[in-house]
């Protein structure tokens, strides 16, 4: 992996070379960027650099002493000057210099990055062969298959040191190695890394192989990997005609069903939602932030009959382990909730009840207009509700309103007014009252304290 200093006095610079330059696609990542000379070199000293990328006029150093120095201190770094100026001296002295090539700021257009990186990938490699083995040490194009090795876990820069990699493995990204053949080296088993075969790459490209193992490790290695399997065989043009991007999938109607208590009860749609889920491929940051916040509301909804909260894992590496995680909570929840002397029909009425509570809490719903609303009579939905849920209607009511009300005075700066409008009291006084003798302070208190 070629990694890349970006140095230019002008913030908005740096930005917009990290942010929209497509560095992936040709074997680059961007190690940091620096606005003068010298904070260059510091960070030269300190971080493993291959490509400097540099402007011309810049205070405290300029790009001209800074590649001197360069030069001196650092010799294999390649050198790429980005500057406004157009003056043939100043060409001259840059290449004189070793700068491999010379882009004006001018004539650097959105349209134009690809070619840029293109021409600069090609010069360093020309560079390397002269002075030294390439970079690329396989023939792209003549191999059928290829093993790669992907760290599930990407917090370091530093991964290799941590496996023992064939020695003629090739970093083609941050936690991605590649080789070709399998059976000198086998790498040993590990959970924190998956062992990936892609079958036919015949006159594939490089550039297409780089894109190939940027979009599985994107899109498909958290749903395939399996950690039961050594290693996983995978067809590159499947992958590569799937296409990159996530289905649009309206994800409050997602949240919606998995705060149904229907998965709960019920075995064969809860085996058919998750199903549904893992068909949706959603990005696993993604996922990960919608059950974060789907946890929070499960605790809420529940929080009466669990006797500890529902605890979502920082990170997945693999759709096995979300699952896991999954069905375990199903069943921490189902077990708190099972009440013999009810039917599945009752148990299911009263967890609706429970979820329309929250999503209804600014209205004044009472007992017995939610007791239609889950068709049973108001009575026997009374006894029922404290039963299962363990307090009765108007006591829940209370308390799932207070403890939204905390989150808003946490988390926002809105009048007390307006957060108890949206917990179902027009009264500020009357709010402010019920939440000192449920919490024990005012909200005003509450939320100088928090």
């Amino acid at each position: 992996m070629i990694r890349v200093l970006i140095v230019d006095d002008e913030k908005i610079v740096r930005k917009g070379l990290v942010s929209f330059m497509p560095w992936q696609d040709f074997g680059m990542v961007v190690a940091g960027e620096a606005n003068n000379g010298e904070n260059a070199l510091q960070f030269m000293e300190s971080n493993r650099v291959d490509l400097l990328l540099t402007d011309l006029s810049m205070p405290v150093m300029s790009g001209i002493e800074l590649m001197r120095e360069v030069r001196q201190r650092h010799p294999h770094i390649q050198i790429v000057v980005l500057t406004l100026h157009q003056d043939f001296e100043y060409v001259q002295e840059a290449l004189r210099l070793g700068a491999i090539d010379y882009i004006a700021k001018t004539q650097l257009e959105k349209e134009q990055f690809e070619d840029v990186l293109s021409r600069i990938a090609s010069l360093m490699v020309m560079k390397d062969s002269l002075n030294g083995p390439p970079i690329q040490q396989y023939e792209i194009g003549r191999v059928d298959e290829l093993f790669v090795l992907y760290a599930l876990h990407q917090q370091s820069d530093d991964l290799k040191s941590a496996i023992s990699l064939p020695k003629e493995a090739v970093e083609a990204d941050v936690g991605v190695w590649y080789w070709t053949d399998m059976m000198s080296n086998a790498v040993a088993p590990n959970p924190n890394y998956a062992l990936i075969c892609f079958k036919d790459l015949k006159d594939m490209d490089r550039k297409s192989l780089l894109r190939l193992l940027r979009v599985y490790r994107k899109n498909d290695l958290f749903y395939d990997y399996d950690p039961s399997l050594p290693i996983q065989f995978v067809n590159s043009r499947i992958i590569l005609s799937r296409g990159n991007d996530e289905m649009g999938y309206e994800m409050n109607t997602v949240k919606q069903r998995w705060l149904s208590s229907e998965w709960i009860l019920d075995d064969q749609i809860f085996e058919h939602m998750i199903q549904e889920l893992r068909l949706m491929k959603l990005q696993p940051i993604r996922l990960t932030r919608i059950f974060f916040s789907l946890t929070d509301e499960w605790n809420r909804l529940y929080y009466q009959i669990l006797s500890n909260p529902i605890v979502v894992e920082d990170f997945f590496s693999s759709w096995v382990q979300f699952e896991a995680w999954l069905r375990a909570s199903r069943e921490t929840i189902r077990q708190a909730n099972s009440k013999p002397q009810y039917s599945i029909e009752i148990q299911n009425s009263i967890t609706k009840a429970m979820n329309l509570a929250q999503q209804m809490m600014d209205q004044p719903v009472s007992a017995g207009e939610m007791a239609k609303m889950v068709n049973m009579s108001s009575s026997y939905f009374s006894q029922c509700f404290k039963q299962i849920a363990g307090q009765n209607y108007t006591d829940y009511i209370r308390y799932i309103r207070m403890e939204r009300a905390k989150e808003y005075l946490k988390n926002t700066t809105k009048t007390i007014q307006w957060i108890a409008e949206q917990v179902g009291y027009n009264d500020e006084k009357y709010f402010s009252r019920l939440f000192r003798d449920q919490v024990g302070v005012l909200p005003s208190d509450y939320r100088q304290k928090k």
